[in-house]
């Protein structure tokens, strides 16, 4: 799409723009921090633009493509090594497609508290997620998942990945 010497802005098929960086060696996850870590970048596809957009992200990342904990999930998990792993939803309509960061949170609840003070609002909240607004209007979701691991916590708890 647009060329800038060493990298590139690139639109995927469902029409999310994402940049194509060189890779620096970056290997290092981010550390937790207040019980939480983002550690998943979550693409929301409409359904009649589903099967070419994970076969588009599938195949320029080249990783492993498995079912997550819901069917409308798939996870794209990276090798070893690198920090974030990538969550395709099925959206349950038409829209645009679209991209937010999912924070895995030991705690729900007060994630959720500690961003609010910071200036956050919550959007929607499920049984085991809340979508939340950040002050500049973008969203992003707190999970249920161990932010140690990225996986579900013990016990099991049916979350987003």
């Amino acid at each position: 799409m647009a060329d800038h010497g060493d990298w590139a802005v690139l639109r995927s098929p469902a029409g999310r723009l994402f940049c194509a960086v060189p890779w620096q060696g970056e290997a290092v996850r981010p550390p937790v921090v207040s019980g939480s870590r983002l550690d998943q970048v979550c693409l929301d596809i409409p359904p009649s633009r589903y099967d070419a957009e994970s076969a588009f992200w599938a195949g320029l990342t080249g990783w492993e493509q498995r079912a997550a904990s819901r069917p409308e999930f798939t996870v794209l998990r990276p090798p070893a090594g690198l920090p974030v792993r990538l969550l395709l939803q099925r959206l349950g309509e038409e829209r645009p497609a679209s991209a937010r960061l999912d924070l895995a949170c030991a705690d729900i609840a007060a994630v959720r508290a500690r961003h609010e003070e910071l200036g956050a609002a919550v959007v929607r909240e499920g049984a085991h997620w809340t979508v939340m607004r950040d002050p500049a209007g973008g969203t992003y979701c707190l999970t249920g998942r161990d932010p140690e691991t990225g996986g579900l916590p013990a016990g099991g708890a049916r979350t987003a990945g």
